[in-house]
């Protein structure tokens, strides 16, 4: 699975082997079990992480509510990025799916990367952009497509999401109510 990770996570980052090498040598595993946190709402974001194996899924808190954001699979970046960036208190939570194997990043050691070679930066860059253009999709999502659009283009991109997230989640993801959700099924099913 590294492997594979390795390969689909430098096509995105577009970096020389030699660099490429260099940020994955800067990457500490870490052990995350199913249920624990990677990060906490009112703590600092002082990391980024990437998911070697397993699953989590990130919300907010509100009103004793959590509002799912999104979900994150292996080869998939977390972190709280305004945090992460601003050195501010997250008002993100990340909670594990699975039992799960992370590999963390710290600011000061990518800060360090980016200073020592152009394309860190321009990796880093990448990085952000698709992190951006995946909230603004989904935010367009929500405007224009109905919960039942929604929850086939979820499908159609996460094929494995049945298995690995429960209908709950799934639900509010789509901000939908888990009986909506599970009309939106026996419609397709049918």
């Amino acid at each position: 699975m590294t492997e594979q990770i390795k390969i689909e996570l430098n096509k995105k980052l577009e970096l020389p082997d030699q660099l490429f090498n260099l940020f994955w040598t800067k990457l500490k595993p870490a052990i995350i079990t199913k249920g624990e946190m990677f990060l906490e709402q009112g703590k600092m974001c002082h990391s980024l992480a990437l998911v070697e194996r397993g699953a989590f899924y990130s919300f907010y808190q509100k009103d004793g509510n959590e509002i799912i954001e999104g979900f994150c699979f292996e080869g998939c970046f977390m972190t709280d990025y305004p945090s992460f960036i601003t050195n501010s208190i997250s008002k993100k939570n990340f909670k594990a799916l699975d039992n799960s194997n992370i590999l963390t990043i710290s600011h000061k050691e990518l800060e360090a990367l980016y200073s020592q070679n152009v394309l860190f930066e321009r990796a880093g860059r990448l990085m952000a952009e698709n992190l951006f253009t995946t909230w603004e999709l989904k935010l367009q999502d929500t405007i224009f497509l109905t919960p039942t659009e929604r929850y086939l283009q979820l499908l159609k991109k996460n094929q494995n999401l049945l298995q690995r997230v429960p209908q709950y989640l799934i639900a509010s993801y789509l901000n939908i109510t888990p009986q909506y959700l599970s009309q939106i099924r026996r419609k397709i099913i049918s």
